[in-house]
């Protein structure tokens, strides 16, 4: 691979956002191990440092950071050669929104990481990420999408769906649902889905970073398999010893539901916007799900067996 410092020597200075995440985490580890690609130098950009210690014991520089601060950004990417911008929600913190968490974050980052110099961006978004999309989140990772391509020629938009590893949120949702017998899943869980191995999402970033020559390019990065929601718990369960019942909940009245309580409370896992992301297929077909950046995609049960325990 072509390193982004011509001698070898110097390290590639990298700042990674949203660094105490699952994504964040597993790039720290990932970059700061691999000798393959040469000497990093990693920022790890929090917005708490209170409440990152699972990133303590890694080799990067912790950063507490404001995201609506430009200054606070300009301390932490200033010398960053890449930009890994990992924050961003679907669900935001108390106090915040869709469009806080997503476009106004990612445009003050691109603003500060522009004015410092930085080169190359990566950015992590979602299939279906469209400016002009009706559903909230998709609008706002699509908007977020263009503030990036206006402002930066190198780099990569990785649109990525479900992701799976051992401790993506994804992941610990499953083995919340198989703390009991009985499952109730929209639709009796008949979505469809192209689920990601974390060690393939980063393999992608890597892969971004270390090619800062290559034009941005937005890739649908989805899995190698598409499979119903309610087969993925099944095989999970064979893993773990569990076969629960899934009990169907009608679609409609649970869209009904939703809508409710999201006029309530916008920010609400349980909103509208959730719901349709959650709930209905964001599918991406075969030839698109693996173009863009060369790397080997990890079937289900293969990733299902390196992120859960497995009992005979």
């Amino acid at each position: 691979m072509a390193a982004i410092r011509p001698d070898g020597r110097s390290p590639i200075d990298i700042a990674i956002t949203g660094a105490n995440g699952a994504v964040g985490k597993a790039l720290i580890e990932r970059l700061g191990s691999n000798a393959a690609i040469g000497p990093v130098r990693l920022h790890a950009l929090v917005r708490d440092l209170s409440r990152s210690a699972n990133l303590r014991d890694l080799p990067a520089e912790l950063m507490e950071v404001d995201y609506d601060d430009a200054q606070s950004l300009i301390h932490a990417v200033d010398g960053a050669d890449c930009v890994a911008h990992l924050a961003g929600s679907l669900v935001p913190r108390a106090g915040d929104s869709l469009l806080g968490a997503n476009l106004l974050t990612t445009k003050n980052v691109a603003e500060a990481s522009k004015s410092c110099g930085v080169k190359s961006f990566v950015y992590l978004s979602f299939p279906g990420a469209d400016a002009r999309s009706e559903n909230e989140y998709l609008r706002t990772k699509g908007q977020a999408e263009d503030v990036i391509a206006e402002n930066f020629a190198s780099g990569a938009i990785f649109r990525v769906p479900m992701i799976l590893g051992p401790d993506t949120p994804a992941m610990n949702q499953i083995r919340k649902l198989f703390g009991s017998s009985v499952i109730p899943l929209v639709a009796g869980g008949a979505v469809r889905i192209q689920p990601i191995f974390l060690g393939d999402v980063i393999s992608a970033i890597e892969w971004a970073i270390l090619h800062p020559e290559a034009p941005l390019a937005r890739v649908n990065l989805a899995g190698p398999e598409t499979l119903y929601y309610r087969e993925l718990l099944m095989r999970a369960g064979l893993r773990i010893g569990k076969r629960p019942r899934i009990l169907p909940i009608p679609r409609g009245p649970a869209r009904l539901a939703s809508s409710a309580i999201g006029r309530f409370s916008p920010s609400s896992p349980m909103s509208r916007t959730v719901f349709d992301i959650i709930f209905y297929e964001h599918l991406c077909n075969d030839e698109e799900a693996g173009s863009g950046a060369p790397i080997a995609r990890t079937g289900v049960d293969e990733t299902l067996d390196l992120s859960l325990p497995h009992q005979e």
